[in-house]
């Protein structure tokens, strides 16, 4: 299997590099509006074994004729105007009818928090609302769902006990804040991992199960 893969907004480059151990014959192409050429060559020579090349827009990929997929990982919540950008993605040279699009976002606006509109979320998202707003910007849905169905009912309890609490200022944390250590992070990819494989059961079933985080897969 080979390709292109391109991961916007990608951050450290982390999702790529763990798809290329995977995949080895993709191409790897990173783009995030936080780029600046400094900090491309700090994250470039800490994944040196990996073919990955950085952009800081979309608009400046170049020497690329086909993406065969694209990965949109927590991403268009940050996007004020999320179908306008998945629009003009579209539209973009190098993405086609054989395109494929991997978009996952937070799940259920009930649970907005403080907590979102620090790490800067306009949104979160049912799976029917992201259906519609991958259609609205011309997307064709191919098939979505949930996942992390058990970190579902304790983020409702977090949702509750916020609106009793008064201060809350300083309790919120992102991944920058992150350390839980390395013996907690394997545990609880491994936890995360049995989530996954566990609920797909149900989804086979034809049984959706809700989720902290919904998905789609789409094609221009």
């Amino acid at each position: 299997m080979k390709g292109t893969a391109l991961d916007v907004g990608s951050g450290d480059a982390f999702f790529l590099t763990q798809f290329s151990d995977r995949y080895p014959n993709f191409e790897l192409i990173a783009v995030d509006t936080a780029f600046s050429e400094e900090l491309i060559s700090t994250i470039a020579s800490k994944n040196n074994k990996y073919n990955i090349r950085f952009f800081n827009d979309l608009q400046n990929i170049v020497d690329v004729q086909e993406i065969s997929i694209v990965f949109l990982l927590d991403v268009v919540e940050h996007i004020e105007d999320d179908i306008c950008f998945l629009k003009n993605l579209s539209l973009q040279k190098y993405i086609n009818p054989n395109t494929i699009f991997v978009i996952a976002v937070p799940a259920f606006n009930y649970l907005y928090s403080k907590h979102d509109q620090w790490l800067g979320h306009y949104r979160r998202y049912s799976h029917a609302t992201l259906k519609q707003h991958i259609e609205e910007a011309g997307l064709s849905y191919v098939k979505g769902g949930y996942f992390f169905t058990s970190l579902l009912f304790p983020r409702c309890i977090q949702k509750i006990i916020e609106k009793f609490r008064k201060n809350q200022n300083n309790d919120n944390q992102g991944v920058g804040n992150y350390n839980g250590g390395i013996a907690f992070s394997f545990f609880y990819e491994k936890f995360l991992l049995l989530d996954f494989y566990f609920f797909r059961i149900f989804k086979f079933l034809g049984i959706d199960i809700p989720g902290l985080s919904a998905y789609v897969i789409c094609k221009k």
